[in-house]
């Protein structure tokens, strides 16, 4: 599971904070909402499944002009 919390919005790009499902800081993201180009702090491309589910929900994003303040993707286990 990947949380993404919006730490800054522009014309030009949104970029999030990524928690894992323990609250647990992962990264800060930023998506170019014209190119659709994810920019990850410190990495040249997608290297874990929270880069990848987050990529999926920006895109979501992009289409329906929607940037919530924070969001989640995937199923937390309990147990």
């Amino acid at each position: 599971m990947v949380v993404m919390k919006l730490v800054d919005e522009t014309d030009k790009y949104v970029e999030y904070a990524l928690y894992d499902g323990n609250d647990e800081f992962i990264e800060n993201i930023r998506f170019y909402k014209n190119s659709k180009s994810l920019v990850i702090e410190g990495k040249k491309k997608m290297t874990n499944h929270y880069e990848t589910a987050s990529y999926r929900l920006l895109l979501e994003c992009v289409k329906d002009n929607v940037y919530p303040k924070e969001m989640s993707k995937g199923w937390r286990l309990h147990g």
